[in-house]
């Protein structure tokens, strides 16, 4: 459900940017990634897993729930949960840390990794589908501002 620019202009909205950085996002989420993951058999993983099988497939040796937590800037509690359904879903696993054998790591596991895909291709089809509508240029330029953006943040 794609919201036009005649669309704001005639219900006379003027969005702030963070509803402007939200909506496409949840676009994203709607109309490509949730449907392809659906599509392959992932049907259980929805947006709220997304940080966490981004953060995961950046570290393959995996991440303590902690650091987990804090990439996706929820509370540890919420991140334990979200694990614990992944993990339900044979999408993760949790294994003895390496460095501190009384802790444990969060890894992604073969069905993790081929949801991993599974959204890079979804994210890749919707961002060309984007280039269609408003550019291939207008894109790389809003990447690069966005990328710009985000190393200026401490995050």
């Amino acid at each position: 459900m794609a919201i036009s620019e005649a669309d704001h202009a005639a219900d006379g909205t003027d969005h702030g940017l963070g509803t402007l950085l939200r909506m496409p996002y949840q676009a994203m989420m709607a109309e490509g990634v949730e449907p392809a993951l659906a599509a392959a058999g992932h049907g259980a993983v929805r947006g709220a897993h997304l940080p966490v099988i981004q953060a995961l497939a950046t570290h393959p040796a995996g991440l303590r729930a902690t650091a987990l937590a804090a990439y996706a800037r929820i509370t540890k509690q919420s991140m334990g949960y979200l694990v614990d359904h992944l993990e339900a879903g044979g999408y993760v696993e949790r294994a003895p840390d390496p460095v501190d054998q009384r802790a444990k790591v969060v890894r992604l596991t073969p069905r993790g990794w081929a949801a991993s895909r599974t959204i890079r291709a979804a994210v890749g089809e919707v961002e060309a589908d984007w280039g269609r509508r408003v550019g291939a240029a207008r894109m790389e330029q809003l990447r690069a501002i966005l990328r710009d953006l985000v190393a200026s943040l401490d995050r």
